[in-house]
């Protein structure tokens, strides 16, 4: 399973993080998104369900950043809890290329061991949030303006849209 990478940071007075990896399995497209900004944090595993097909898809996310855990539909929108549609296989590989992908780009506020990351932070001026890029790979980001941009080759920026247009926010979902 070839990853694809996203990220976009914002470096503004607030600065944003926006990253998520996936991987295509057959019409599916199977990944982890994490995003941050000033008064937001939302990390989840997801599934877009016939993403490369001819009709309707579907976007199944865990509701915690727990790949085991419950899972939600929001798109389109359901209030309740489902069970993860991914087989054994699948999350056993998605666990593990999250982890790759984390301890690759990003360190958080509360990681240990990270004061040389906070160090550049400051000299450079940069906000410094609960998910950040690693200070060794801000440089692959691509500088257009107010937005810092990297993304693999063959990356997909129909993916990226697609999670913002429908990743439901806080929203509260029941068992059912």
């Amino acid at each position: 399973m070839q990853s694809r990478i996203y990220i976009s940071y914002s470096p503004d007075k607030a600065g944003s993080v926006f990253a998520l990896f996936y991987f295509e399995s057959g019409e599916d497209v199977i990944g982890w998104h994490i995003e941050t900004r000033e008064g937001y944090f939302s990390a989840a595993f997801f599934m877009i369900e016939d993403f490369y097909a001819d009709h309707d898809m579907r976007l199944y996310r865990s509701v915690e950043d727990d790949v085991y855990g419950a899972w939600t539909i929001d798109h389109p929108p359901t209030r309740n809890l489902i069970r993860c549609p991914l087989s054994e296989t699948q999350l056993h590989e998605l666990e593990r290329m999250q982890s790759m992908f984390v301890e690759d780009w990003l360190f958080f506020g509360d990681d240990a061991h990270i004061e040389s990351e906070l160090a550049a932070y400051r000299v450079q001026g940069l906000p410094v949030h609960w998910a950040n890029i690693r200070w060794r790979r801000l440089h692959r980001l691509h500088k257009d303006g107010a937005l810092w941009v990297h993304a693999s080759p063959g990356t997909d920026q129909n993916v990226a849209q697609f999670l913002r247009k429908y990743w439901r926010l806080n929203e509260k979902v029941t068992a059912s």
